[in-house]
């Protein structure tokens, strides 16, 4: 019953990939613009960590005794990216697949936008300082 379970969602994954393929190959051919990419992934990343970050500053405002004002801030950044987001698939494509893609890229995206780019920094920060002690390359034999 669990690979079974499996199956249906590892097809489930496999069906959507797919159709996220078409849907941009499809406004690629008709428009010339593709909705999927790197500018859209930054900016709905920008947008997705603003929001989350500005809700989070809001809702502990009172804990930390801090003013909420900050985190109303940050959400208004995060929801002027979002509508960035929607203006340029917008105006790039029409409005039901500017409007679709920009929502599916949002929803696509937020697991990647929370949880990779800290990661991504972290391991940065690994790489940084686990490369900073090395000794100098002639003291080192061949």
């Amino acid at each position: 019953m669990a690979s079974l379970k499996l199956a249906m969602v590892v097809g489930i994954l496999l069906v959507v990939a797919k159709g996220i393929q078409q849907l941009s190959r499809h406004c690629r051919h008709r428009f010339g613009y593709s909705i999927f990419s790197m500018r859209g992934f930054w900016l709905a990343a920008i947008a997705i960590n603003l929001v989350w970050w500005g809700y989070y500053a809001w809702a502990t405002a009172p804990l930390h005794h801090a003013p909420a004002h900050g985190g109303i801030v940050l959400a208004a950044l995060g929801i002027a990216a979002v509508v960035k987001l929607i203006h340029d698939n917008v105006r790039e494509t029409n409005v039901m697949y500017g409007i679709g893609g920009s929502l599916l890229q949002l929803v696509l995206f937020i697991p990647v936008a929370l949880y990779g780019l800290p990661l991504l920094a972290i391991a940065l920060l690994f790489l940084l300082f686990a490369t900073y002690k090395g000794a100098p390359a002639w003291l080192i034999d061949p």
